[in-house]
């Protein structure tokens, strides 16, 4: 019995596929496509022209190469899809479209990668854009293999500076409330939204996400304490998409219900 795991972000798409499988010639416009047998095997076409994948052998796809494959029972492929102009230029710097991949470091990453995503209690913009421009580093890592350990994510030593911080992290506190944008956040700090993920997450201890999230909360005990604001009053005047949203994160932050917090 086929079975399929896919998860779809605007910019990334994670897919395992095992036991039998087929589909019909297509080709991505501007995403780039790597496909890996962790376990047996597939019968790729790739441009009209038929070759056979075995176990770790991975092919590497631009935007517009024309493909289909099959696999038969007893088989497993992961299948990564990524628009993103860095993982092009690691494409670009692929000798060949083969190249070896370790079927347990990719099953490795797959399921990091796919439980980070899952485990988004929504869809935040902010969230979603931090999550997937981690799991896109991880994945410019894996096609640069050799400036890191095997299995291991790359880490950016880059800072932001003093200056950077201090202009950031007033941005934040003054835009909490609203939606922030992972590259508007990025620019102020005259960083790439990779750097500026990581960077950000070594000056302050936690990712921007995790950090307007303790902003909201905050400001939703100060409410809390000294306003006749209804709990879904304030959940929406500190930022948060739904009151179930803000229960949730108030919990894991406060370690008691809204209500139970007021009462105190």
């Amino acid at each position: 019995m086929q079975m399929q795991m896919q998860i779809i972000l605007p910019e990334l798409e994670l897919h395992k596929i095992e036991n039998e499988f087929n589909n019909k010639p297509h080709s991505h416009d501007s995403q780039y496509q790597i496909t890996v047998p962790i376990k047996g095997s597939c019968d790729f076409n790739y441009e009209n022209r038929d070759m056979a994948l075995g176990t770790g052998e991975g092919l590497i796809l631009s935007p517009a190469d024309r493909h289909s494959f099959h696999m038969g029972s007893d088989s497993s492929i992961i299948i990564v899809i990524a628009k993103d102009e860095r993982i092009g230029r690691a494409f670009e710097n692929t000798p060949a479209k083969i190249r070896p991949f370790d079927p347990a470091d990719m099953l490795g990453y797959f399921h990091r990668w796919a439980s980070n995503i899952l485990a988004l209690e929504h869809m935040d913009p902010l969230a979603v854009q931090e999550t997937q421009s981690l799991a896109l580093e991880d994945l410019q890592g894996v096609l640069t293999a050799g400036s890191h350990r095997r299995g291991e994510p790359v880490v950016l030593a880059e800072r932001l500076s003093d200056r950077n911080a201090l202009q950031v992290l007033d941005y934040i506190r003054a835009h909490y409330t609203e939606q922030l944008d992972i590259d508007q956040l990025a620019a102020i700090a005259l960083q790439s939204r990779y750097h500026f993920i990581r960077s950000f997450k070594l000056a302050v201890g936690v990712t921007p996400y995790q950090y307007v999230l303790q902003l909201r909360v905050e400001e939703a005990k100060r409410q809390l304490r000294v306003s006749e604001h209804t709990v879904t009053d304030i959940s929406y005047n500190v930022g948060f998409s739904s009151p179930s949203q803000f229960y949730r994160v108030f919990m894991k932050f406060a370690g008691v219900t809204p209500e139970s917090y007021r009462g105190m």
